[in-house]
């Protein structure tokens, strides 16, 4: 389960944004995550409750916000989605090896006082 690990990094960076914008009280944290990053949603936020306990970040509540898996043509310079498994170009049927999305995962925002 390396969601635990995930969440106890995004906690580690959060204190430390909260300390250097001297917060006293985390109130939100916003993910963003990737379709193709491999990570489980459900696994994540019942990692972040437990992390969270005994920090500024208690009580606190995490917004998972999923990124589109896109990539780009470079035949025809068509955006479209795509999964793990298809990465042909609807258009002209090239494979593509130009992704724009998927794999993210990166605190996106904080809110607290």
């Amino acid at each position: 389960m390396h969601e635990v690990s995930i969440i106890q990094n995004v906690v580690e960076i959060v204190l430390d944004k909260a300390i250097e914008n001297n917060f006293t009280k985390v109130h939100k944290v916003s993910l963003k995550v990737g379709e193709l990053s491999g990570i489980a949603l459900d696994p994540l936020n019942f990692a972040f409750k437990s992390c969270i306990i005994g920090t500024m970040l208690e009580g606190s509540a995490l917004k998972l916000e999923k990124v589109k898996a896109t990539a780009e043509c470079k035949e025809c310079k068509l955006v479209f989605p795509i999964d793990h498994f298809n990465k042909l170009c609807p258009c002209c049927n090239k494979f593509c090896s130009d992704i724009i999305s998927g794999y993210e995962l990166y605190v996106n925002t904080i809110e607290g006082d």
